[in-house]
């Protein structure tokens, strides 16, 4: 089976995933389905009777597993739709969905450091996976904000009252 004929092949193998459409983006052919579901599917490299379904990610992430699966072309395209459902779909769509999950806690967070960005003088932001610190300084005020996706610790110290205000109104608005 050449290139061309895996492209054939994808609509006919979507036409038995529920939810699933097919989509050729540069040359590749993709199964897209739900929950942002992407599955690329190439010929195995020296094995024309052979093809390889791999699930991908919006944003790669170290700490995500690859999830892909090797499935024979000679029993058509409703064996490799049952195999790609019961053999990568499970622990694929999972993952995708814990991915999907973590990812919005993140913008929720983003959203957050933004917003306290914006309200305080000097300040310096740190961002890592599990966490985003913003650390500001302003004459003798000073403060160290630590946002986690499941805990938030505050330090202001020397800060106006005005400020403070500020910030716990921005921090009550993002809360609610």
């Amino acid at each position: 089976m050449d290139d061309f004929s895996v492209n054939d092949l994808v609509p006919r193998i979507a036409e038995h995933l529920d939810g699933f459409t097919s989509q050729t983006i540069w040359g590749t052919p993709y199964l897209i389905g739900p929950y942002g579901a992407r599955l690329a599917v190439h010929p195995l490299m020296g094995r024309n009777e052979w093809i390889v379904v791999t699930g991908l990610y919006l944003a790669e992430s170290s700490d995500l597993r690859r999830h892909s699966i090797i499935v024979a072309t000679a029993r058509g395209p409703r064996h490799i739709a049952k195999k790609i459902a019961r053999r990568l779909l499970p622990k694929y769509l999972r993952d995708l969905k814990r991915h999907g999950a973590r990812a919005a806690r993140f913008a929720e967070r983003s959203d957050l450091v933004e917003t306290l960005a914006s309200l305080l003088p000097g300040h310096a932001v740190t961002e890592v996976e599990q966490a985003s610190v913003i650390r500001w300084r302003l004459g003798s005020m000073y403060g160290v904000f630590e946002l986690r996706d499941d805990a938030t610790s505050i330090e202001i110290g020397n800060a106006d009252r005005e400020l403070a205000e500020r910030v716990a109104y921005a921090i009550n608005q993002r809360a609610t």
